[in-house]
C-alpha cells in the first residue's frame, strides 16, 4: 500500500499544543472535560503521546546507543469500561545473550483526581512496580495505576537508553482509545540511515528538521557496528573531531478514533495507524557505508548457519532411541508423524519463553524435557527428520508481535517457530507447546497470516492456516408455560480451537472466564459449570428458570431460538482492505427444544431457509418443527477455511445479515 505524507519544511516544534503539554503540568481546567470530542462514547481518550527516538555516538563509552522517551497523558470518563491496556502499562526491555541490555534510567507514573476543588496525586510506587521476564531476549516492566475514577488524569513518562540501534520499537499512534493528539520523533546522526515501515489508514503529517553539530568520537581500529547494536569496544583507540548533520523527522497525527472494533480480526493492533524504524546503512567518519538492508534469503541463510537456530538440527545422535522407539509398529509416515508430534507434546513443558533461537538447546531441553518454542518446535524437526520425514522450521511473528511487512526482510521482526512437513504430496503444520494443539490445528499466537520455512535449500513464504474443522454447539432444553415463561437448561460443547481458546482463557482467570461468559445473557442463570473431558473437548452448561416471552391475548409469540438467535454481525465497514480471520474452519450449530404449554397449539412456524455464500465459501440452513408436542428448531452456519481475502468482505457481510433475517422470525402458538 502506498502511503502519502504531508510534508512540512520547517524546524519548528509540531504544534502549539505539544509545546504546552508537560508532564505534571495540569490545572483544574483540564478535568473539565467529561466525554470525548471524538467518540462521546469512549470510555478514556488519550489527550496527548509522545515519544522521542534519538540514535547517536555515546562518546563517553565509545559506542552507539538509542535513547528513548515516552510521555502519555489519559483522561478517564467511566473507569469500568476503560480497557486494560489503559490502566495497566507494559514496557518491553530487551537483552541480548551477552551483557547488552535496555537500561530503564527514568519512569513516573501518576493518578490525578480532582477532589473538593483541590488537584490530588497519587503515584505509582517501586514497589508496585514489576519485572517480569518475557523470553531470554526481553523483560516488561509493569504497573497498574491506583485509585483510578471517573475523571481521572493519568501520566506516565520513561526514558530507556539502549545499545540497540538496528531498529525501534513500534510507535502506535492509534489506540484502543480514541487521540487527541500523538506524535513521534526520530532523530539521528546522518550517519545512519533508517528505513521506515509506517502502517495504517491515517497518513501523518511529517516535519523534517535538521542542524549541524560538532562532536568527537573514538576510532575502533578494524571494530565496525552491528545492525543490533552493542559496545563497540576500544581496541586501537583514537580520537578526533567531526563536524555532522544531525536529522530530525517527527509524524503527527490528531483526532484520531479508537480501531473499530471489527468482527473476525484476531489480533486489531495488526492494523493500527504505526510506524517502526530499521536500520538500512551505516558510514563512519572516514570509513566506508556498511549496508544493513538485507533480504529473506539472506535471513534464511543466516539462521540455517546459527548456532541457535540451523545447526541445531545437525547430528542429535541422542534422539535415535527415542524416536525408534516412538515410531515401532508405525507403518504409514502420517503415523510416524502423528507419533512423533505426540510424543514431544506430550513430554515436554513449555516455559512460555518465545524465541526463534534455542535457550537451553535441543540436547539439554531434552534432557530437562522443557524449554521454550525454538528448543521444543526444534527438537520435533529434527526427530520428525530422523524419522525420515521432511521436516523443516517455519520462522514467523506471533499474533501479538504483529504482521510481517513481507517487503520489507526483517530479522528483528521474527520470534516463533513452529514445524512444517511435507508428508505423502500433503503439507502439515505443528507446534508442540501446546497440549491443547494438534497437527493442523496451531495455537493462535502462531496464526499471524505467513510465515517463512527455512531449509538449507533456501526460504519459503507458507499461509499460517488451521485447516481442522471447529465445531461450536449450543443447546437448549425448555418448557413453555401459559404465562410466557421458559424454564430449562442450556449447553455449549465447543472443540479443536475454540476448546484451545476457552483452555487459555480458564487458565488465565477462571473466575473472569465465567463472569464474561455469563454477562452475555440478560437474565438470571444458575448452577454455571465447565466439564473438560481432555479430549479437546470443552462444556459449558447452566439453568435458568426466569426467561420471558409475549403472550398476547390467546396467543404466545417468541423466537425459537430465544437467546441464541443472532441479532448482530459487528461488521461495520462499507469495505475492508484486510483478511477476515476465524481461526479454524468453523461449523455452528444452534439446536432449541421447547415443550408447547397444555392447551395451545400451533398456528404459524417460520419459513425453512438455506443459502451459501460465493464459491461455497459459507453455508447455512435453517429450520424449525412440531414434532410430539415440542417446537424443534435447529440451524447451522459452515464457514471452512481459516481466512477469507478481504473481496469476500461485503458477501459475508450480507451472508450474516441473511442469517439475521432468517432467526427474526416468530413461532405463534394460539390457545386451543
Amino acid at each position: 500500500m502506498k502511503t502519502i505524507f504531508t510534508i512540512v519544511a520547517t524546524v519548528a516544534t509540531v504544534s502549539s499544543f505539544a509545546q504546552d503539554v508537560k508532564f505534571g503540568k495540569l490545572s483544574k481546567q483540564d478535568f473539565e472535560k467529561t466525554k470525548s470530542t471524538i467518540q462521546a462514547d469512549a470510555p478514556a481518550e488519550v489527550l496527548y503521546a509522545d515519544g522521542n527516538y534519538k540514535v547517536s555516538f555515546n562518546t563517553n563509552q565509545g559506542g552507539v546507543e538509542q535513547t528513548k522517551k515516552v510521555f502519555y497523558r489519559i483522561i478517564v470518563f467511566d473507569k469500568d469500561k476503560t480497557p486494560d491496556d489503559v490502566l495497566k502499562v507494559e514496557i518491553p526491555l530487551y537483552k541480548s545473550s551477552g551483557s547488552d541490555q535496555d537500561k530503564l534510567i527514568s519512569l513516573k507514573a501518576v493518578t490525578y483526581n480532582l477532589e473538593n476543588g483541590k488537584i490530588v496525586e497519587q503515584k505509582v510506587e517501586k514497589k508496585d512496580i514489576f519485572l517480569d521476564k518475557v523470553h531470554r531476549f526481553m523483560d516488561k516492566q509493569t504497573f497498574t495505576f491506583p485509585n483510578v475514577k471517573n475523571g481521572s488524569i493519568l501520566e506516565y513518562t520513561y526514558e530507556i537508553i539502549s545499545p540497540f540501534y538496528g531498529s525501534t520499537d513500534t510507535w502506535y499512534f492509534q489506540q484502543s482509545i480514541p487521540v487527541v493528539a500523538s506524535n513521534l520523533t526520530m532523530q539521528n546522526q546522518e550517519h545512519f540511515n533508517y528505513q521506515q515501515d509506517l502502517r495504517g489508514a491515517f497518513a501523518p503529517k511529517l516535519t523534517k528538521n535538521s542542524k549541524d553539530d560538532t562532536f568527537s568520537t573514538t576510532s575502533f581500529g578494524n571494530r565496525g557496528v552491528s545492525s543490533f547494536g552493542g559496545n563497540m569496544g576500544n581496541q586501537g583507540a583514537t580520537s578526533s573531531n567531526h563536524k555532522l548533520k544531525i536529522d530530525t523527522q517527527t509524524y503527527s497525527l490528531t483526532n484520531l478514533p479508537s480501531y473499530s472494533r471489527e468482527a473476525y480480526v484476531l489480533n486489531p493492533r495488526n492494523m493500527l495507524a504505526s510506524i517502526q524504524f530499521e536500520l538500512a546503512s551505516f558510514v563512519a567518519p572516514g570509513r566506508t557505508s556498511e549496508n544493513f538492508s538485507t533480504t529473506w534469503e539472506r535471513i534464511g541463510k543466516d539462521l540455517m548457519d546459527h548456532e541457535e537456530f540451523g545447526r541445531q538440527l545437525n547430528g542429535n545422535n541422542f534422539l535415535d532411541e527415542t524416536v525408534n522407539a516412538t515410531i515401532v509398529g508405525k507403518s504409514t509416515n502420517i503415523e510416524k508423524a502423528q507419533a512423533i508430534y505426540n510424543y514431544v507434546k506430550n513430554n515436554m513443558a513449555w516455559n512460555d519463553y518465545l524465541g526463534q533461537y534455542t535457550d537451553k538447546g535441543i540436547r539439554k531441553a531434552f534432557n530437562e524435557k522443557s524449554g521454550n518454542s525454538a528448543d521444543i518446535n526444534l527438537m520435533l524437526t529434527a526427530m520428525l527428520r530422523k524419522a525420515g520425514l521432511d521436516a523443516n522450521p517455519i520462522v514467523l511473528s506471533t499474533l501479538q508481535n504483529g504482521l510481517i511487512n513481507y517487503s520489507f526482510p526483517s530479522r528483528s521482526k521474527l520470534n516463533y517457530v513452529i514445524v512444517g512437513a511435507a508428508i505423502d504430496n500433503e503439507f502439515y503444520l505443528m507446534d508442540a507447546t501446546d497440549k491443547n494443539a494438534q497437527i493442523n490445528l496451531l495455537p493462535i499466537r502462531a496464526i499471524n497470516d505467513r510465515g517463512f520455512m527455512v531449509n538449507d535449500k533456501g526460504i519459503k513464504e507458507v499461509p499460517l492456516r488451521n485447516s481442522v474443522m471447529t465445531n461450536d454447539k449450543k443447546s437448549i432444553t425448555a418448557d413453555l408455560k401459559a404465562d410466557g415463561t421458559l424454564t430449562g437448561i442450556f449447553s455449549n460443547v465447543r472443540d479443536n480451537y475454540f476448546y484451545m481458546f476457552d483452555k487459555s482463557e480458564i487458565a488465565d482467570d477462571p473466575k473472569a472466564f465465567e463472569k464474561e461468559f455469563v454477562e452475555d445473557y440478560n437474565f438470571e442463570i444458575s448452577e454455571f459449570k465447565t466439564q473438560d473431558n481432555k479430549q479437546n473437548v470443552i462444556r459449558h452448561q447452566f439453568k435458568f428458570d426466569d426467561v420471558k416471552v409475549d403472550v398476547a391475548g390467546n396467543k404466545i409469540l417468541f423466537n425459537p431460538f430465544l437467546f441464541v438467535a443472532n441479532t448482530k454481525h459487528n461488521l461495520n465497514l462499507d469495505q475492508r482492505n484486510y483478511n477476515i480471520e476465524f481461526g479454524a474452519p468453523t461449523t455452528n450449530t444452534n439446536t432449541v427444544k421447547i415443550k408447547i404449554p397444555e392447551g395451545y397449539k400451533v398456528e404459524s412456524l417460520p419459513t425453512e431457509k438455506q443459502f451459501t455464500m460465493p464459491d461455497q465459501a459459507g453455508g447455512y440452513a435453517y429450520k424449525v418443527i412440531e414434532k410430539d408436542g415440542f417446537i424443534i428448531a435447529q440451524a447451522q452456519k459452515v464457514i471452512p477455511y481459516s481466512i477469507l481475502p478481504a473481496q469476500y468482505y461485503k458477501p459475508l457481510k450480507e451472508f450474516l445479515t441473511n442469517i439475521i433475517n432468517a432467526e427474526s422470525q416468530q413461532v405463534i402458538l394460539v390457545k386451543q
